[in-house]
């Protein structure tokens, strides 16, 4: 009997994160980043309610919020998803791509005029990057990929470094592990 090849994802279609103030996820993702929201759903459920809201990515993908309000969320639940977990902000973040340079400048410039504080920029190497927060504490990044080359890795490649003991890991690595925490 043959095996078929499995069936892979055709692309992101949505990711969600919780909200605790819809309006100003709104004006952040739509008035700020250009985000144009293209779905609101609201539902009563048992003695609480939900509300679920997407905003394109451009895509075809979104990326989507719920509000909630008593559905057996915790009373001070965080919608930090990194430092709500303990973790480095830097851990759990949004990347958006940017094709070009110009574009990624474009990006710092427009957030400046629109008001968006505490933006920083990061240089990976393969990468350039401008860095936010958004009302819900989740870290968002503005990524152009500048050396294609240093990012293409076979999948052995990957592979072996995913799997590589931490007493293994040479200069190189630990460099850019060292840049990482400085965000």
């Amino acid at each position: 009997m043959a095996v078929r090849p499995a069936l892979v994802s055709k692309s992101l279609h949505h990711v969600a994160f919780a909200t605790r103030d819809p309006e100003a996820t709104y004006q952040f993702y739509t008035e700020k980043l250009g985000m144009p929201l293209v779905h609101t759903e609201n539902h009563l459920q048992q003695d609480g309610y939900m509300r679920h809201f997407f905003f394109d990515l451009g895509d075809g993908g979104c990326l989507a919020f719920f509000q909630i309000e008593d559905l057996g969320e915790e009373k001070d639940y965080k919608t930090a998803i990194s430092l709500g977990s303990g973790l480095p902000i830097w851990v759990n973040h949004i990347a958006f791509r940017l094709d070009t340079e110009d574009e990624l400048a474009q990006m710092e410039e427009q957030l400046k005029e629109r008001g968006v504080e505490g933006l920083w920029e990061m240089d990976h190497g393969w990468c350039r990057s401008v860095y936010t927060v958004d009302p819900n504490g989740i870290m968002v990044e503005f990524c152009v990929t500048t050396k294609p080359d240093e990012f293409s890795q076979s999948q052995e490649e990957a592979l072996r470094l995913l799997r590589l003991p931490k007493e293994e890991i040479g200069e190189d690595e630990r460099k850019e592990e060292s840049a990482a925490t400085q965000v």
